[in-house]
């Protein structure tokens, strides 16, 4: 039987994931864990909770934003923050550093007509802000831990050259975006992608893509910033998110603790693996261990983050079945009905070169439910008349014009 590579990679995550998790606890054991949830009280995990509830709600808020800036106003801030769930969901089980979520966003989108380019296009905008943001913090949580002289020389060095090195593609992500200049299709051929015969076929497709993300970096700065306000009022949440977790695992919670930690965890997903399995832990444990707060209090506290994503993740799968099942929910985003195709016609009104959108499909009279499609070939040939018309009448209108001067 032949095994897919997407089995095999997903395969070898889950094992990578195992076994960084089996050398934490090997390491570390679990009763050593335990011992650090002493502290954990019904007050503080309910605040714990809200909070994360709080946050989710922002994010929910900022593509709110975001697709309103694109002209979309037809969906309702409960389903956009459904779909933010599921999105949350299926990104945190799959091993693809939070990154898988986002096609299944765009792909619900359609079923309030949006279509999935438009979607992802706005998703893309979300995602540039959060983890330009997110880069930004993490850089800032690893210089104050190089300055608190907690690290050796070696990753000292290391986590100061990675810093310089996010800091400047974000710099110039944003330089090419407000001067209007793409930074997708720039990669595409720097990295000489082009010249390969499977990739190629995408350039067109990646440039039509990175238009509309340029044009909102352009023309829309008063969404940017407003969405940019509410990705720093996430940050603010999650900060008094991780203090009530610094003091669940008995740790006196800091600002510049705080911090790092969340710093830290923000970045440990980023690894493909699924759940953050193994690389929470890790990252944690030698996070609290180089700040000298207890390594066992580092992976108590990877251990309440996940029980925390555990619950969305259940929520995530209470929503799809209420949607209908993940597979249903890709089965309608992707029938016609919803995606909506149009072709664009080419008309002349009075004298002026115009366009008409039209709809690749219509309803039946008497079967409501089916769906009849119009070859393109068949609208072309109606609607010919209406362009040999009126270029006819356009040429009338050129030679009385002529004739008068």
């Amino acid at each position: 039987m032949k095994i897919s590579r997407t089995s095999m990679s997903v395969t070898f995550s889950i094992a990578l994931g195992l076994l960084l998790l089996w050398l934490v606890l090997r390491v570390y054991p679990f009763g050593d864990v335990w011992s650090a949830f002493k502290n954990v009280t019904w007050p503080l995990l309910l605040g714990y909770l809200l909070v994360s509830f709080f946050i989710m709600l922002t994010f929910a808020a900022r593509w709110n934003v975001l697709l309103h800036a694109q002209g979309h106003k037809n969906i309702t801030f409960s389903e956009l923050l459904s779909y933010r769930v599921i999105d949350y969901g299926v990104s945190y089980v799959t091993p693809t550093g939070k990154l898988a979520g986002e096609p299944v966003r765009a792909a619900m989108c359609m079923r309030n007509g949006i279509s999935f380019r438009q979607a992802l296009t706005s998703i893309t905008i979300d995602k540039t802000i959060e983890l330009s943001f997110t880069v930004i913090m993490f850089a800032i949580g690893c210089f104050l831990l190089i300055l608190s002289h907690a690290l050796s020389g070696g990753y000292a060095v290391f986590l100061a050259l990675l810093c310089c090195f996010l800091i400047f593609v974000n710099w110039t992500f944003y330089n090419r975006m407000w001067q209007g200049k793409p930074i997708f299709i720039a990669l595409f051929r720097f990295l000489n992608l082009d010249r390969l015969k499977f990739l190629s076929k995408y350039e067109h497709a990646i440039a039509e893509f990175e238009k509309p993300i340029i044009r909102f970096y352009n023309e829309e700065r008063k969404a940017y910033f407003y969405a940019l306000g509410l990705t720093i009022l996430a940050f603010s949440l999650s900060m008094v998110e991780y203090h009530f977790l610094l003091k669940m695992v008995g740790v006196a919670p800091s600002l510049g603790k705080t911090f790092m930690v969340f710093s830290v965890v923000g970045m440990s997903f980023l690894i493909p693996v699924p759940m953050g399995l193994g690389s929470l832990e890790f990252m944690q444990a030698w996070l609290f261990r180089s700040l000298a707060l207890g390594s066992a209090a580092g992976v108590g506290l990877a251990m309440i983050t996940r029980a925390r994503d555990m619950i969305w993740v259940l929520v995530a799968l209470g929503l799809a079945f209420y949607y209908g099942s993940l597979k249903k929910v890709f089965g309608e985003a992707f029938n016609a009905h919803y995606a909506n195709p149009v072709v664009k016609l080419t008309v002349f009104r009075g004298g002026k070169q115009d366009f008409l959108d039209m709809k690749l499909f219509r309803k039946k009279p008497l079967e409501k439910h089916k769906i009849s499609y119009m070859d393109v070939d068949s609208l072309k040939k109606r609607y010919d008349f209406i362009f040999h018309k009126h270029k006819n009448r356009t040429k009338d209108i050129f030679n009385k014009k002529s004739e008068k001067e």
